[in-house]
């Protein structure tokens, strides 16, 4: 439904929680923010809260929302208790100027929005990102009962891959609460260039013009798989494409010392031909417009970002099968997945991605991308399901 075509009712006020924030990168908190300007756009209010991490000041803006971060607590166990105390008192003090508390995360320290929300009054929605990850304390035995007995307290369930909807009915929690909705992608910021800006770009960031290219994007750490990747491609003279691997990402907060992005620049000097590492930024677009295919090799994912912004702007993707991207490409059509671990199978898509055929299956990308995952679709249905846990009670 269009926005001029919505009814005209009171602008819904947001508050939402994610435990990394910008600068801190996190895929949960960019989607969160893809979703937070669009809601902005339809005349809503949201505002961020989020942990404080080390050299961060208590208070801040990003892109014009306010940020509240969040102290952490410094004992080694239970530091969750410091963390639910400091977000109990800025939503009291703010209670009456929100009226939905949105978590990106449904794990044990985020499901403390359920009994917090009943306390101030406020509707409460827990988005999970990541499968076999968010819900996994539900397994434990006292962790898991006292994080099943606050997820109870929440009003709506978000899972954005039909994996999740599974975890969430396993974990014993109401049906009608669950919902699938997924990510969404600004197909208007992401988006095909021609011939001749691709080939200006690759020129401007250093690239080869006459190479093909398969592009990683994603943090350099071991759930991505990315170590395995580029050693694969190199030692496989890139599968007979002639292709450039080029990866481009942050170091992982779990790779403090930069072991892991050191090797994968070792390589890259080693095999300039094969292999290429780039820094993150901010203007990850240049990067898919520039690239013939994406591939994402990654251990597990919940709708991973990067293949919906790869199709939108055009690109066949070849994923490993982690879930969400088994929902998001459809094999021979929009790219192809393999099973983890293996080579053939991997070395057959990218081959397939990397070849004539692969202009169709990134055209038929971009179109599922705009008919499904359009970030103004997905805005459509959080409305929808604010205002469908706001009727259950009465305005302020």
């Amino acid at each position: 439904m269009s926005i001029a075509s919505r009814p005209n009712r009171r602008p819904i006020r947001v508050l939402m929680y994610t435990a990394y924030f910008d600068p801190e990168y996190s895929g949960a908190a960019l989607q969160a923010l893809t979703l937070a300007r669009e809601l902005r756009l339809r005349g809503h209010h949201v505002e961020f809260v989020t942990n404080r991490w080390p050299g961060l000041d208590r208070t801040g803006e990003v892109e014009g929302f306010p940020v509240w971060r969040l102290e952490t607590g410094r004992w080694r166990k239970h530091r969750e208790f410091r963390l639910w105390f400091d977000l109990a008192r800025h939503v009291w003090r703010r209670r009456h100027d929100f009226d939905i508390l949105h978590s990106h995360g449904a794990y044990y320290t985020h499901a403390f929005i359920g009994p917090l929300g009943r306390m101030t009054g406020l509707k409460t929605l827990v988005k999970a990102s990541l499968a076999n990850d968010d819900l996994q304390d539900l397994d434990r035995p006292v962790i898991g009962w006292l994080h099943r007995l606050m997820l109870r307290r929440i009003d709506a369930y978000v899972a954005i891959s039909q994996d999740l909807v599974q975890e969430f009915h396993a974990g014993g929690l109401a049906r009608e609460k669950i919902h699938h909705l997924p990510n969404g992608v600004d197909t208007e910021r992401f988006h095909p260039c021609s011939p001749d800006q691709r080939q200006s770009l690759r020129t401007r960031l250093g690239l080869p013009v006459d190479q093909p290219v398969m592009l990683y994007v994603g943090v350099l750490d071991q759930r991505k798989n990315i170590e395995w990747l580029a050693e694969q491609w190199v030692a496989h003279a890139a599968f007979g494409t002639r292709g450039l691997l080029l990866a481009v990402g942050p170091q992982s907060r779990e790779d403090p010392d930069g072991i892991l992005r050191g090797h994968l620049a070792t390589l890259g000097r080693a095999h300039p031909d094969r292999f290429k590492l780039c820094d993150f930024t901010t203007d990850i677009r240049q990067y898919y417009q520039c690239a013939d295919a994406l591939i994402l090799p990654s251990l597990k994912e919940g709708l991973p970002n990067v293949v919906l912004e790869a199709m939108a702007c055009g690109l066949p993707c070849v994923a490993a099968r982690a879930s969400g991207s088994r929902e998001l490409i459809l094999n021979g059509e929009t790219g192809y997945t393999y099973a983890h671990g293996d080579v053939d199978q991997m070395a057959e898509a990218v081959r397939s991605c990397l070849s004539p055929e692969g202009g169709r299956m990134g055209l038929k990308a971009r179109e599922l991308a705009r008919a499904r995952y359009s970030i103004q679709t997905i805005t459509d249905r959080y409305e929808d399901l604010y205002r469908q846990l706001l009727d259950q009670a009465t305005w302020r």
